[in-house]
Parts: structure tokens; C-alpha cells; sequence
């Protein structure tokens, strides 16, 4: 399935919030501006360092992540500090390079592209377990977050 996210530097204050959420539903902007040129480094290294992480060469701060059975995304950092994610692929993947970005920074979410929902690293980590429950043929008993 082809995604598109996008992560997020949010308000400390946002992090509190109840997820998944819809920005059209927030009244006061809960961005916290884009990344620095330092915190945008932070982020270039800590991709590089992900499992299976090869850096494009195509001109951009890019990294493709490959990973068997769990499919490919790239990431990439633009100049005016924005990060994106974009590929075919399965929640877990996006869930275990979100959590592993969130190491780097606190203040992040992840924003869905398509479907416009945001998410915590909590309620991505619930979504990511419905989505793997609904792939197995028999019921998984429900696991507390």
C-alpha cells in the first residue's frame, strides 16, 4: 500500500493531547516551527543509522529503507526543515522509524499525508497492531498499549 507521512515538530504541551487527532479540528497551531539546520543534521544521522537505511545520491538528504517483508520507504530532510517518509509499505516500519526518530527529538508527531490524521507514538502503535490483527486469519485478544 502506497503511504505518505510526514513528522513534525509539535508544541510541548501538543504531546499531551488525546491522539490520533485531525488538525482541522485544532484550534491554536500546535507547530513548533521546522527543523533547524542542527536538529535537521540529528535527524540525517539518526536515518543513516536505522537498520537497512542506504542513502539515495540523488541530489537530496535522502535515505531508502528496504526491508524484507515490510517494504521500502524514503525519507528524506528538505531545506526548509521539513521531514516526509513515502513508500510502499506496512505501519511497522513507519512505527519502528517514527520511534526511532522520536529518540532524537520528543516533540514529534506523525501526520498521515492522505487521510490527514496525526498521530502520537501511541496511537500509531495501536493502528499498527489493528493493521497486523487484520491480516491473520483467526481473532488476536486485544493488548494494552
Amino acid at each position: 500500500m502506497r503511504r505518505e507521512f510526514s513528522i513534525v515538530r509539535v508544541k510541548s504541551e501538543v504531546t499531551k493531547w488525546e491522539f490520533p487527532l485531525s488538525w482541522d479540528d485544532v484550534e491554536v497551531s500546535p507547530f513548533a516551527g521546522p527543523f533547524n539546520q542542527l536538529d535537521q543534521l540529528r535527524l540525517d544521522v539518526a536515518v543513516g543509522c536505522f537498520p537497512f537505511a542506504r542513502r539515495t545520491r540523488d541530489g537530496r538528504r535522502a535515505w531508502r529503507v528496504s526491508a524484507q517483508g515490510s517494504g521500502v520507504v524514503e525519507v528524506w530532510i528538505t531545506s526548509d526543515g521539513s521531514l516526509f517518509i513515502e513508500g510502499e509499505t506496512t505501519l511497522n516500519l513507519v512505527y519502528a522509524l517514527f520511534s526511532h526518530l522520536s529518540e532524537t527529538q520528543r516533540s514529534l508527531v506523525l501526520e498521515d499525508r492522505i487521510t490527514g490524521v496525526v498521530h502520537n507514538e501511541a496511537s500509531l502503535l495501536k493502528l499498527m497492531r489493528r493493521e497486523e490483527a487484520s491480516m491473520v486469519p483467526f481473532d488476536l485478544p486485544e493488548v494494552a498499549a
